[in-house]
């Protein structure tokens, strides 16, 4: 029992540092999450032994559909009614300005392409789907609801700079790639589906279409 107990509480301590390393003051985006991914794999590895929790599994070839389907029902659902949805309700759409710089301008457009890989697509899915999956599961046993929910809005939270509607669509994203983990059980699938979404959103603000997630119903 207390040998239960103490792997919940190291657990919660282990989620908090890592979590509190987004805010450290000593690193750059996207820099930092190139630290967070070396904290995740060595702590996994020291307290698992291996880093199976983790979810790298080889893609096989059904793999390639599984990925586009779920990214065109998630890109789709989320563009043409989520995002909608959302700036109706909030009376205003999700704060993007930050991205505004990379409007024509090549050279931001692919340093914002692969920082966004090595931080959001590979970082926060190690972070917030595979990692935070583990941790939470050894607090909470199978409550895939509670570890869904806590999982998304861990996601949402560092995200506050784009606004209410930025959060609630980030915890929105954050259910859905939460759900797309549980079903495959890849992080890799995970991985693909998240940077192809950040992409396309990338890509639009690149060419001056970033309007086109500020429509209100």
């Amino acid at each position: 029992m207390k040998s239960v107990l103490q792997n919940k509480w190291m657990s919660l301590v282990l989620l908090a540092v890592v979590f509190l390393v987004i805010y450290n003051p000593l690193t750059r985006f996207p820099y930092t999450f190139c630290v967070i991914i070396i904290f995740i794999l060595i702590s996994t590895y020291l307290q698992n032994g291996d880093l199976k929790s983790l979810n790298f599994k080889n893609l096989k070839s059904g793999d390639i559909k599984n990925i586009l389907v779920s990214y065109l029902i998630l890109e789709l659902t989320v563009d043409f009614i989520i995002q909608p949805l959302v700036n109706w309700l909030c009376n205003e759409p999700a704060d993007y300005s930050a991205f505004k710089n990379i409007e024509g301008d090549a050279s931001q457009y692919f340093k914002w392409l692969y920082r966004m890989w090595i931080s959001a697509a590979i970082g926060e899915e190690l972070l917030f789907r595979a990692f935070a999956f583990a941790q939470l599961r050894n607090v909470f046993g199978d409550k895939k609801v509670i570890v869904v929910v806590l999982s998304a809005l861990l996601f949402c939270l560092p995200h506050m700079y784009q606004g209410i509607a930025g959060l609630i669509m980030t915890f929105a994203f954050g259910i859905a790639f939460a759900l797309l983990y549980i079903k495959y059980q890849n992080i890799w699938i995970n991985i693909i589906v998240h940077g192809l979404i950040d992409t396309v959103f990338l890509s639009l603000s690149y060419f001056g279409y970033i309007e086109f997630y500020e429509f209100i119903w």
